[in-house]
Order: C-alpha cells, then structure tokens, then sequence
C-alpha cells in the first residue's frame, strides 16, 4: 500500500533515509532527531511538499518519495508541473520493483491531476531514462576570475539585501520565471533559505522595485591565506540588463579578495560577455580550445500525459500551420502503457488538439520515444538532430517543419532544486 507518511512514520522513515543516503550523514542518533524534526516541519507546514510512503502487511515501511508541487514556465505558459525527489528504498528490499512502485505511483497521481509534465534530478540517468524520461538542458560550469567579468556598470547601485527583502527577492526571482522557459516559481524551501540566511544575497533596485538579485557564499581557497576565498555563485536572475551589468561591475570590484568566481549556469552563451572565459585548469582540448567550464547533464523531464501536455501548453508562441493540419504520432512508452500507441495531433481554429487514433506505428508521420518526445517538448534537442542521429524516422513532413512547430525557441533553464 503507499499512502502519505503520517508523524507515527518519520522514525522509520528517517531510518531509511540515512541508510539510502549515507552522504546525507543522519545516521548518528542526533542528526536522526535532527532529520524527524525536518520531515514533521516538512509534513505539517502549508507547502508544496507531500511524503508518500510503500508499507507491507506488517506496516514496515520499505521505500519513500516526496512530491513537489511546483508552478513552472513551459514556453511562456505558467502551469503546474509536479517534481519528485528523495526516491529511497529501503536496503534490505533493493530489486524488489519498490522503486517501480513508487514512480508509477507518482505518475498516476499526476495524470489524476491532469499535469503533463514531471520532472526530477537522477542518481542514475539510465534508470530513470528507462522509466520514460528525458534528458534536459546541460549546466555548465565556470570557474573565472573577477576581472573576466565586464565592468561598464555602476557597482554603487549594488546593495546588500537581508531576510526583510525576501518579498522583493521572490517577486524578482518570479519575474525572471515568467521570462525564462523551465523555469520554476519560487518554492516553500527556497524561501526558508532565505529567511535562515542561508547564503549572502546582493542585489539592484530601480526605484523600489528590486531588479535583480545574486545569492552567493565565500569559500577559503585551498592552501591559500585566510583573505583568500572564491564566490561561489548560488542564484542570479534579473529582469533589466542594466541590473546584470551593474552585478558583473560589482562581481569585477572584489578581485582584491576573490580569487575565482564560480559559476552554475544553462546559459552557454555567457561565455561572450566575458573579457577571458578560461577556468584554472590550464588545459588545452585539440587543437588549441582552451578548457572554459565543466558540463553535466541533471534534470530531467517526463511527459506523464501527452493529452494534457497538449491542452495546457498548446506550443504557445510557436509558428502555427496556416490551414487546417492533422499529424499523426506513435509514442512509444512502455512503462506507462496507457500512452503507448498512435495520436492525431490536429491543428484548427488556431490550437492544437490530440486524440487517441488505431493508426499503427509505420503508417504514422512521426514515431517516437517518450523519453526523446519529452525532452523535444521541452526544447532540450530538435526533431532534426534526433534524425539526424538516427534516433527517430519522420514521413510526410520534414523535421526542420514540425521543429517550427513544437520545439520551443529557447531551452529550459531550471534553478530549483529538489
């Protein structure tokens, strides 16, 4: 049975935990206290997080999720998008399909609540590939110096913010979410963090209306004299490029004690604005390309109702056909069967509408995976690379074609965490 964990769960529940996750280092008896603190704050609050727990017959509790509800921004549409993290199985029932369990649980209950599209970060990409979902966007990281950073702005105008400013810091962050696709409002735990200080947070006011706002925190650098730290970039979002301008002048000003700044970002393009983009590493990729960051791949997404999917999003601001269009899809997804089979993805009256259909899969224009659909909705590859890698076949249309149709402009950036 998996119900949502209840007080008389969280020991049994923190137990598991700690033995899933070792590095979270909650095992000794009073970081356990500590964690069931956590989960009875977590689970008594008004938030966006729910614990669902698998029990057996004896009530023995052998794997747990936690759901977030979160709002998200999927091509400039504002809606719900559900994440899931801290998936644990208990150590004794490893490849029992408790994990299994637990995801189709998740994903029936978000096509019950008619959200189309869920997400999570993996401890294994393959796992969860298996499981119908794709990948998303690449995080890059830099590793550069305060000089790196243009300094054309007016570092005067960058001031330091407190927790009285959390509404100003979550009004910005939301804004910079409604112009930027991935990107999810502000949570719950985010604006804890905020309260608790949990990082310094900088920022640019126009008038009274905050602008932009940067979370960082100061490390020592290795080996080095206690005057030297590198920033490590936690949060920078914006919503005026003067504002951007004036925090890389602010960033440029602490040269003096900053050695490196660091740098998490889906924004490859960043790279552009800076005076010298090389990290510390002192590497050359052949011939002569000097080492700039690191890249990982990290969330990733799942389409859990493509009929939903379509209703809400409607490939909003994307081109649209100019007579009446009928495309006819096979997804294959057999870890959620009831998706698996052929579509009619029609266009009229200026939207988009999809229906079951009997077609079968080599009489179709386009048959696709649901890990690869997920991630093409999601704008983090084209229709025409997975072609052109021999990933998906169309007919009848070309790939660039249906790419002006449904791929969105920009590729998802996500700063939230669970």
């Amino acid at each position: 049975m998996i119900r949502l964990l209840t007080q008389s769960d969280l020991e049994q529940a923190a137990s598991l935990i700690a033995m899933a996750y070792p590095g979270m280092q909650i095992s000794g008896e009073e970081a356990q206290k500590g964690f069931i603190e956590r989960l009875t704050i977590e689970i008594e609050s008004e938030n966006n997080l729910k614990y669902y727990g698998l029990f057996n017959e004896q009530n023995e509790l052998l794997g747990v999720y936690k759901l977030h509800e979160l709002k998200g921004n999927v091509n400039g549409k504002i809606v719900r998008t559900w994440g899931i993290g801290t998936v644990a199985v208990h150590f004794f029932h490893k490849k029992e399909g408790v994990a299994k369990r637990l995801l189709q649980h998740f994903h029936e209950l978000a096509r019950h609540e008619n959200v189309g599209i869920v997400s999570l970060y993996p401890f294994n990409t393959s796992f969860y590939q298996k499981m119908g979902y794709g990948y998303g966007p690449t995080r890059y990281q830099y590793k550069l110096r305060p000089t790196s950073f243009p300094n054309s702005g007016d570092r005067k105008k960058v001031v330091f913010l407190s927790p009285a400013d959390e509404e100003k810091i979550v009004a910005v962050y939301n804004e910079f979410a409604s112009m930027h696709h991935g990107m999810m409002e502000r949570t719950w735990h985010e604006r804890n963090l905020i309260k608790k200080k949990g990082s310094h947070y900088v920022g640019v006011y126009e008038g009274e209306a905050l602008v932009g706002a940067l979370a960082y925190t100061l490390q020592p650098v290795k080996d080095s004299h206690f005057l030297h730290h590198d920033m490590n970039i936690l949060e920078w979002v914006w919503t005026k490029p003067s504002a951007f301008m004036d925090m890389c002048t602010w960033i440029h000003s602490q040269q003096d004690q900053v050695d490196r700044v660091i740098v998490r970002t889906h924004d490859e393009s960043l790279v552009y604005q800076l005076d010298d983009p090389r990290n510390d590493s002192n590497r050359l990729i052949p011939s002569v390309y000097h080492e700039i960051g690191t890249v990982g791949t990290g969330i990733m997404y799942r389409i859990s109702s493509i009929e939903s999917f379509v209703e809400q999003i409607n490939f909003n601001s994307l081109d649209r056909p100019e007579n009446p269009t009928t495309i006819s899809l096979y997804v294959h997804d057999s870890f959620m069967p009831q998706q698996n089979g052929s579509y009619q993805l029609t266009f009229s009256e200026g939207s988009w509408s999809i229906v079951k259909s009997s077609n079968a899969p080599d009489e179709v224009d386009l048959s696709i995976a649901i890990p690869d659909l997920s991630s093409y909705w999601m704008g983090c590859v084209s229709l025409e690379k997975l072609v052109q890698h021999g990933k998906v076949k169309v007919n009848n249309w070309s790939a660039m074609q249906l790419d002006r149709w449904f791929l969105p402009t920009n590729k998802p950036v996500c700063l939230t965490s669970f």
